[in-house]
């Protein structure tokens, strides 16, 4: 009779914490439901990306035209002489890598900053032998307080678009023919018609975007709290 006991006072007490586990479970999965429904799940974001090309920035910070990977002339030439100055060699750039916080206040609607760097850099070459006779480079830096409006909002998929206003910063430099450094500032602008969120509190992102900042895409990594 004892042991008869002990199995329905076990079964009993296994069907009760089932039971609890499911009402937890089926609480928490309301709970999470009610939570993009009724408010916001994370209120702050933070992500790195890579991407773009620094078009604006390739054009000011360079004498040269980035978009070519062919050997041009530093300047245009004023004179005989000056066709027989140095080159530029192949250039190259790192891209436009950002960091980006954002606090979220509607469910469609965010405000953020972002920080953007990238770097130029070709070598200086003589016209006359084709040896290397100096470097020219630069880095530039922006910052771009921004917002984003969500027209698509769900707990795993977010479609958005941004726009930001900041101020673009660089140096730049030319190691070759007596040219010295000197640095610039100017107006930073920057459109993403259309981006996407995948993810929940640790998401990846995808962004097209336009202005003086980076032309093309973004891609990224971020996190949620």
């Amino acid at each position: 009779m004892t042991i008869v006991m002990s199995k329905k006072m076990v079964l009993v007490l296994a069907a009760t914490v089932c039971g609890t586990g499911s009402l937890v479970a089926r609480t928490g999965s309301e709970d999470g439901e009610s939570a993009w429904e009724n408010g916001l799940p994370y209120k702050y974001e933070l992500n790195v990306g890579w991407g773009g090309f620094p078009v604006v920035d390739a054009l000011t910070f360079s004498w040269f035209d980035l978009w070519e990977t062919r050997e041009e002339l530093i300047w245009y030439p004023n004179s005989l002489g000056d066709i027989y100055s140095g080159y530029t060699g192949p250039s190259y750039s790192t891209g436009v890598i950002s960091a980006e916080f954002n606090m979220q206040f509607k469910k469609w609607f965010a405000l953020g900053v972002q920080a953007n760097f990238d770097a130029i850099w070709s070598a200086v070459r003589s016209s006359d032998t084709g040896e290397r006779i100096g470097s020219a480079n630069g880095l530039v830096f922006a910052l771009l307080p921004y917002a984003r409006f969500t027209y698509l909002n769900r707990p795993v998929v977010k479609l958005y678009s941004a726009v930001g206003l900041g101020v673009t910063a660089g140096y730049r430099n030319y190691s070759a023919e007596g040219y010295s450094a000197y640095a610039s500032a100017y107006p930073a602008f920057q459109l993403t018609p259309i981006g996407i969120m995948l993810g929940r509190r640790i998401y990846g992102l995808f962004e097209l975007g336009v202005g003086t900042v980076y032309m093309g895409c973004r891609a990224g990594i971020g996190y949620r709290f």
